[in-house]
């Protein structure tokens, strides 16, 4: 399996709209004279920053340079990301370059300059003969536009993954090579406006005509329209859409049907389908959201994706082996946006942090950073940028036994996929409840300087604000997790049953379940022990787990309905991903390691302790619903994790330093990372269009109120 894409925003540079050279080469002249004018001279707190700045860096307990090289994956492939940001930065197709502001595009300039970035990456491909530099700049350029990453998400995870995994061979050579030269730009017409993610109840038909040999794809209500689809409302010439199947006036499940949507030469919508933009969105403004109608509109009989079902012409139709490997493609898009959330919230943490260092506030002047309110809500949530980085290696390998590289054995596919849906439903559902909670935390963390949309706070929050719903409802995919648990539990109690997988699996406490159960109280008094003895942790949640889990199973066994314990469901889902995540990190870090760096280690078991510790005191409650956990316990656990938070006080740069994130990704004059923020963030409030001119509007609205001053005198 291809390793996990991160996605990220935009870049600030510094912006005037539609400027032809001369007048942007006039705009910088005019702004030098302004500064000149001005003539501001720097106060103390401008010259501290910066020292401010390096004195936190060089206060770090470890090699910052060797975690960055941890977090890319190895030092050579840290140096060949930097290749590929040098080579992006100062490309005008691929990143927008001063004076002009991207923070300040209009919709229609995003959309026009996103897709500009897929014309000028396809046409590096031939430019450059290094085919693995190509791909380093398309990851990079991943993390500098979200909206591009989700454009070129959108037609390769999504559009090409489905023909991938669920076409024939026949249909992949067909079209494959027509996707990666994008003679074709596809879209996935799944989500409908009904009824979103909820895929049993998908209203789109494909009944089969067996006198023409084609299906006839139809919209039968508008609550069947397919909605959301990213590409359709601009671009997209090819869409594959789910439809409920009609074969000889009987249902027969959910299909994958490839449909062209527009001329390749004119961009006409088809006949027989309407489409269009969904319009302005909260964010990824250069991301043509769509919408798609079909009226009786027909594909070929052999449109239909047949890797695992088939129809002959005479109308034979041979189903899948099971309907569950129809939604394959929904574990990878989960993935990807929890890939997506890390690279969104690694960089509002970054903002938040270096912000934090070099501004000084309160009665002692200090650094805001030493505030607890900041450090103790700022390290956790870095810690888990970590913990879930880390067990993204640990993921790839499991969805790699589940895909077998695009050749699934039907078999292991269905043995395995119930337990990776659990994990992907729980991560994404753990990681868009928190980060909800995390960027909430940056923004209040810088004040009313994360209002300006200059600091990218705003469209960080934007963009990654629909990812709580985007790709299956958090809420809805915890419950489904939970009743995958619950499941668990009862074969495991009532049949010692447990499935045999190729791997150590998120639910392999369950092997434990009787164990954990009768355990009746949690023995640990000294709970500095945990932080080095990270077996007490694990047993703490999960024996919470299972006991929580019981009490659910036991009040559904009474008579509850799951909506009855939908949000008890979610919490423990929730805990279940969080308790993975440690125990998959504490297997890392809780030994010594001779390959890695030993400050590296270290501050990666403090990391692993710090996530535990914070696991311990957020779901703490669940443990003492169940009495296995004392109020005496709680106080300490709280206790510890305050402590350990604040002895990781001055580590806090060189932890997202290690995100080794660009200034012109970031694209917040606050986060500078030579600590110089005031003077970056006026000049750039400077040079945003109209700053300093008197308004167009003044002659019609101000001037005939104002002018009056003088007569009346």
């Amino acid at each position: 399996m291809q390793e996990p894409t991160l996605f990220t925003p935009f870049f600030l540079c510094f912006c005037f709209t539609n400027m032809s050279l001369p007048d942007t080469q006039k705009a910088i002249e005019r702004l030098r004279l302004i500064k000149n004018q001005l003539n501001l001279t720097p106060s103390s707190m401008s010259l501290e920053a910066p020292k401010d700045m390096a004195r936190e860096r060089a206060s770090a307990s470890f090699d910052i340079q060797a975690l960055s090289y941890f977090w890319f994956g190895g030092e050579d492939q840290y140096k060949f990301r930097q290749k590929a940001y040098d080579f992006i930065q100062h490309d005008p197709e691929l990143v927008v370059q001063a004076p002009r502001n991207i923070l300040e595009f209009t919709r229609e300039d995003m959309r026009e300059f996103t897709m500009g970035q897929i014309y000028r990456l396809h046409k590096l491909s031939s430019e450059i003969n290094d085919e693995a530099f190509h791909l380093e700049i398309s990851k990079a350029l991943l993390l500098y536009s979200e909206s591009f990453a989700l454009r070129i998400g959108v037609h390769g995870s999504l559009f090409r993954n489905v023909i991938q995994m669920l076409g024939s061979k026949q249909q992949q050579d067909a079209w494959i090579e027509n996707i990666n030269e994008f003679r074709m730009v596809g879209c996935f017409a799944m989500t409908e406006l009904g009824h979103s993610s909820a895929l049993r109840d998908i209203e789109t038909t494909a009944t089969f005509d067996i006198e023409t040999d084609e299906f006839v794809i139809n919209s039968p209500t508008v609550t069947s329209t397919k909605w959301w689809i990213g590409m359709a409302g601009q671009t997209a010439t090819h869409t594959v859409v789910i439809a409920q199947t009609i074969i000889d006036g009987k249902n027969v499940g959910l299909n994958w049907f490839l449909i062209q949507l527009r001329d390749t030469v004119t961009g006409v919508v088809m006949p027989n389908i309407q489409a269009g933009d969904i319009g302005a969105k909260v964010g990824h403004q250069g991301v043509d959201n769509g919408w798609i109608q079909f009226h009786q509109a027909r594909v070929a009989r052999t449109n239909m994706l047949a890797k695992w079902v088939n129809i002959e012409r005479n109308g034979d139709f041979t189903p899948a082996p099971n309907p569950a490997v129809m939604y394959a493609t929904l574990i990878p898009e989960r993935f990807a946006l929890v890939t997506l959330t890390l690279t969104l919230v690694t960089q509002a943490l970054t903002i938040a942090t270096r912000y934090g260092v070099v501004r000084r506030q309160g009665t002692k002047n200090q650094q805001i950073m030493d505030y607890q309110s900041h450090y103790v809500k700022l390290l956790p949530a870095i810690s888990f940028m970590y913990m879930i980085q880390n067990s993204f290696k640990t993921l790839d390998k499991q969805f790699a036994v589940l895909t077998a590289g695009g050749e699934m054995d039907p078999m292991v596919y269905l043995n395995h996929m119930g337990d990776v849906h659990c994990i992907s439903a729980s991560l994404k559902g753990l990681s868009g409840s928190y980060s909800t909670e995390i960027l909430e935390i940056c923004r209040r963390c810088c004040g009313g300087h994360a209002y300006s949309s200059y600091n990218a706070l705003g469209s960080i929050i934007g963009d990654w604000g629909v990812i709580t719903t985007g790709g299956g409802d958090n809420v809805v995919l915890l419950q489904q997790a939970t009743r995958y648990l619950l499941y668990l539990l009862e074969q495991k109690l009532q049949y010692d049953n447990y499935p045999e997988l190729k791997y150590q699996s998120s639910c392999d406490y369950f092997n434990q379940a009787k164990k954990l159960l009768a355990l009746d109280h949690w023995s640990v008094n000294v709970i500095s022990d945990c932080v080095k003895d990270f077996s007490l942790i694990e047993e703490a949640l999960h024996s919470i787990l299972v006991k929580r889990l019981y009490s659910l199973q036991q009040a559904l066994n009474e008579g509850a309905h799951h909506d009855d314990i939908l949000l008890e469901s979610v919490r423990v889902a929730e805990l279940h991903c969080a308790a993975f995540l440690f125990s998959d990190n504490a297997r890392t870090f809780g030994v010594s390691d001779a390959t890695l760096d030993p400050g590296l280690t270290a501050i990666m078991r403090k990391m692993t302790a710090l996530w535990g510790l914070h696991v311990l005191v957020t779901f703490g409650d669940q443990g003492f619903m169940e009495g296995f956990i004392s109020p005496k316990q709680m106080k300490d656990i709280e206790k510890e994790y305050l402590g350990l938070c604040k002895s990781m006080r001055k580590e806090v740069i060189g932890l997202t330093d290690g995100f080794g994130l660009p200034d012109f990704v970031l694209k917040a004059p606050i986060a500078k990372y030579d600590g110089d923020i005031y003077q970056s963030y006026f000049d750039t409030l400077l040079q945003a269009p109209g700053s300093v001119e008197v308004p167009q509007y003044h002659s019609k609205y101000i001037k005939p109120l104002t002018e009056r001053f003088d007569k009346k005198n």
